[in-house]
């Protein structure tokens, strides 16, 4: 590891305990590099409750096989047409998936048939509700796309003609399609976002806004033994708040009779083999307890030896203490694997990285050429493969691909992911070398898998880290596909320390053991955001739901329970829920009342709204303070040419460079600073390339350069390029720069941290808009704004708006502005504002008085960019006041007409979502006082009547010397250059 002192160091080892176990293990420390330094560290395991293993495996029964005229439904049969009898596992299941709602939790291993399972519930729930929901849950966007990508092929066409829908980090739906659709295909994180409002009231007063999640009646889990790893608590927490739902939508469904076996919403998790099922069984609802005839219908755990294709497993191990030279070690024995296992078959291997999917392709080409057959592994003639690399953009792929290996990992565009599956699918390329994320994803047949070393760089802890075991078995689970193998050979290469564990565990499946604890503050942070926690009585109800709950009663020592008596189980979720609520109010989340009633605060609705950490709206409300101040210094060094009086008409809203520039930096610094990016990987001698890539941008590691008077950075740690945030400022300034990035790994690192850049900054500006009674809150808010407008354009605070035109800058911008009227000075501020207020004829004509060559592009691109960009222009206002009847406030009212124009473009055909921010500030100590939004996606001439509220007694108290005066802001969120402001007189 790199960590130095003082970070603590976590490592985690399996050690074996049996009964009577000696009371304690001795753990000794040995440093490798310096004499003497050892520690000797005794574990006891006096107090440890081993817990008791209680074997539930599944038999798989011998029945016929039953044929797909089961289903009794014309429609249903033609959507397994390509099958005539469903295999020995859904033949099984048919009875409690078809006809009956209670819920299913199945563990069989890889390639069992499992997705037909969650089909078969699907069609059992739009028998019963015509109008319902279902929700699939993917572990990954990978997997998720595979399976939309297939249930809109079988679903969407027809004879069903049903909506499947995606719901990733990559997608967006309005509330209208999302109302339509028959099913939800969600990645963990997005669905846990959108439940959360399923009440309609977590940051908004409507109600109908997601009231979609009350249609759901299925949720499907795919992979749920996945609860066990680091995103678990995220499925603890949509399964726990779907039952929650469930029953309080039963409750209210008086009039109508609901079996009183099953619950509304039904929860079908699918699983490889697991040890504890009885957990995960009673969790998502099956009775586990009783003498009932359904007592434990619905739970299946096979055991893996029941797979339908044969899998012959071979366990090699590697000696070498450092992983590269370990990994460059195991390319010949792969090279052997495949001459011997799979000489004229589809091979896959995988790998724990990008890098080392090129450096493992680069040597099986070198090993084959030594053996005289450099394309062993092509299966289709030269000339066909030379014509298909002419459309890859990866230049490792375009080079591997002649030879026969394909790559295949997330830095590789859609289309070259699709050009390679689709010849390693035909046969005409025979390896695969994938990074492990592809054992989830795609669907791709293999007659041999490798797993080529089971470490993967973690970035959180800078160092090397085991794979968990279900994620070596999905790998291995590729080998032997159904349908194509009737046979499949497994090769696992590990260190060899390594290798007995692997030998006797890897079949051994582990216990499933709750994550909720690590994110548990996240969790509890969104119901009472939603109003479903409001007191502690109710957080310690809360996780009586959860998954985490029943496996401290079952492994107390694991969770630090005293036992797993009902009391001391009671005593100790109490205690958890009590810590949970002091940190939330610590980080100002929530607040408790002297009656012990809990309330959500804006930073916790903020966190909830926008799925962020729980300490993350806290380090935006420093940064936006610290703006403030920032502003402030900014705006004293500056002559003020502030118009004092009331206008008639909207004028140029400009800001001097260097505040424009400092506010920007300092916003995007804090963004990247904060703990959505703790993960973002730093791997191994990247913090030279981070220097390197330093040096080159105009802001540097931190805000230090830009803050400084002179512009000179001061010193800088070297430990500072080992840091993930600073990593993540660096690729930020990189994207807004569009400078090149040192080594493609950055690529995909820079989409992470780029997709995340709006979500924070709609955050911030959540939390501003709720700072009102700070003063330059107004200028802050603004300037949050004007950072977006960076974002859409992709443009620094240093290049000039004329750059967004094409073939122009902002010589040339002074040049027509000089040309198209005398009255118009080029000095004057708001140029391109000033030009986009003329005619077209008159821009057109001043272009053809100016030198000919002037111009990067012809006029008519530029006149077309130009008229593209929409005009603001206000009709009318008209300000009056009224008192509250309920509060008894003072609440002004700014009325407003406005009319919007927008050309469109011939090159975008497509609208571009645009909106414009109308934001109300004080006077004289600029406290933002209201602010509101309205789209101008659409094109064509249009008016809009707005009407915006505002505290009228701080409006007058802060109007200066002589009352009455606000500034009213328009800024276009996708166009720099055109926002304006006018000062409103409220007499």
């Amino acid at each position: 590891t790199k960590k130095g002192y003082p970070d603590p160091v976590s490592l985690e080892m399996f050690i074996p305990t049996f009964e009577g176990t000696a009371a304690q293990y001795l753990l000794r420390v040995v440093s490798d590099s310096w004499v003497g330094v050892e520690v000797v560290y005794p574990i006891s395991l006096e107090a440890t409750k081993i817990p008791e293993h209680v074997a539930v495996d599944t038999d798989l029964i011998d029945l016929t096989p039953l044929p797909t005229t089961a289903l009794q439904d014309e429609k249903y049969e033609q959507l397994f047409s390509r099958i005539e009898t469903f295999n020995p596992v859904q033949t099984q299941l048919f009875h409690v998936l078809y006809h009956t709602d209670d819920p299913v939790l199945l563990g069989a291993p890889t390639g069992s048939g499992k997705t037909a399972v969650g089909e078969l519930a699907i069609l059992r729930m739009k028998r019963r509700h015509l109008n319902g929901i279902c929700v699939y849950i993917a572990p990954l966007k990978s997997l998720a796309r595979e399976r939309l990508k297939e249930w809109r092929q079988r679903f969407g066409g027809p004879p069903m003609h049903w909506n499947v829908l995606e719901l990733s980090g990559d997608t967006h739906h309005d509330r209208k399609a999302l109302e339509k659709a028959d099913i939800l295909v969600c990645t963990p994180e997005k669905y846990d976002l959108i439940s959360r409002g399923w009440r309609g009231d977590c940051t908004t007063d409507d109600e109908n806004k997601r009231s979609f999640v009350k249609r759901v009646r299925l949720l499907v889990i795919d992979e749920i033994h996945l609860l066990g790893e680091e995103r678990g608590a995220v499925l603890e927490a949509i399964v726990s708040r779907t039952r929650f739902i469930s029953r309080s939508l039963q409750q209210q469904m008086t009039k109508q009779v609901v079996d009183s076996t099953s619950e509304l919403v039904r929860i079908v998790g699918l699983s490889t083999a697991v040890a504890n099922p009885l957990d995960l069984a009673d969790w998502i609802g099956i009775k586990t307890e009783g003498t009932h005839p359904w007592v434990r219908r619905g739970l299946y755990n096979f055991r893996p030896s029941i797979r339908p294709v044969q899998t012959f497993v071979h366990v090699q191990g590697y000696p070498g203490k450092h992983y590269c030279p370990r990994m460059a070690t195991m390319n010949k024995p792969c090279y052997a694997a495949i001459k011997q296992h799979s000489p004229d078959r589809p091979s896959l291997i995988f790998v724990a990285s990008r890098r080392q999917t090129r450096l493992t392709a680069f040597d099986l080409i070198s090993l084959a050429a030594g053996d005289e057959n450099p394309k062993v592994f092509l299966g289709c003639d030269d000339a066909y493969i030379d014509a298909i690399t002419t459309s890859i953009q990866d230049e490792a792929l375009r080079h591997t691909i002649t030879f026969g290996i394909g790559l295949h990992h997330a830095g590789l565009s859609s289309s070259d992911r699709d050009v390679v599956e689709r010849l390693y699918l035909s046969g005409e390329i025979r390896v695969l070398v994938a990074t492990a994320t592809l054992a989830w994803g795609v669907n791709l047949p293999a007659r041999l898998v490798i797993v080529k070393g089971t470490e993967y760089f973690d970035g959180k802890s800078s160092r090397y880290v085991d794979y968990p075991l279900t994620d070596v078995l999905q790998m291995i689970g590729r080998a032997g596909r159904p349908g194509f193998d009737i046979e499949g050979t497994a090769v696992v290469m590990v260190e060899s320390s390594k290798k007995s564990f692997y030998k006797k565990f890897l079949y051994t499946p582990f216990p499933v053991e709750s994550c909720l604890r690590e994110r548990l503050c996240e969790n509890l942070n969104a119901e009472i955001a939603a109003g479903t926690v409001s007191s502690l009585i109710d957080a310690v109800g809360y996780l009586t739901w959860t998954f985490f709950a029943r496996r401290v009663k079952a492994n107390p020592s694991y969770y630090g329970a005293a036992s797993s008596s009902a009391e001391d189980i009671q005593d100790f979720l109490t205690i958890v829920a009590s810590e949970t609520l002091d940190m939330l109010k610590q980080q100002g989340c929530i607040t408790i009342n002297e009656h012990e009633e809990v309330r959500s605060t804006a930073l916790g609705k903020a966190s909830c709204e926008y799925y962020l950490d729980h300490k993350t709206v806290k380090q935006m409300l420093f940064g936006i303070q610290e703006c403030s101040k920032i502003v402030l210094l900014e705006q004293s060094n500056v002559e003020s040419s502030e118009n004092r009086n009331p206008d008639a008409q909207l004028h140029a809203f400009v800001r001097p460079k260097r505040l424009e520039e400092v506010s920007v930096a300092w916003i995007l610094y804090t963004l990247c600073c904060t703990h959505e990016f703790d993960e973002l990987p730093v791997r191994h001698n990247e913090e030279y390339l981070n220097e390197e890539l330093s040096d080159s941008l105009m802001w540097g590691p931190d805000t230090s350069k830009v803050l400084s008077k002179d512009g000179k950075k001061g010193y800088t740690d070297q430990e500072v390029y080992a840091d993930p945030h600073t990593k993540g400022f660096l690729l930020v300034q990189a994207y807004l720069e569009r400078a090149k990035l040192p080594i493609s790994d950055y690529v995909n690192d820079s989409k992470t941290v780029i997709d995340n850049i709006p979500r924070l900054l709609a955050a911030m500006q959540f939390i501003a808009s709720r700072e009102v009674t700070t003063d330059l809150s107004f200028d802050v808010f603004c300037q949050l704004g004007r950072t977006k407008q960076l974002f859409s354009m992709r443009s620094t605070p240093r290049s000039h708006p004329a750059s967004q035109l094409p073939g122009m800058n902002e010589a040339t911008l002074n040049e027509l502005m000089n040309k198209s009227s005398p009255r118009e000075r080029s000095n004057l501020p708001g140029q391109l504002w000033r030009l986009r207020q003329l005619c077209r004829t008159d821009v057109a004509n001043a272009m053809k008085k100016c030198r000919k060559g002037m111009f990067k592009a012809d006029f008519k691109t530029i006149l077309d960019s130009l008229y593209a960009m929409p005009l603001i222009t206000l009709n009318s206002s008209k300000v009056y006041h009224e008192i509250d009847k309920q509060t008894g406030k003072s609440v002004g009212t700014l009325k407003l007409s406005l009319q919007v124009d927008r050309q469109k473009n011939q090159l975008t055909s497509k609208d571009d979502f645009s909106s414009l921010a109308l934001v109300l500030g004080s006077f004289e100590s600029k406290r933002l006082l209201a602010q509101s939004e309205i789209s101008i996606s659409r094109h064509g001439t249009w008016s809009v009547e707005k009407e915006i509220q505002f505290d009228w007694k701080m409006a007058n108290d802060d109007g200066g010397s002589d009352g009455g005066r606000v500034i009213l802001r328009l800024i276009v969120d996708s166009v720099r250059g055109l926002d304006t402001e006018i000062v409103i007189g409220l007499k």
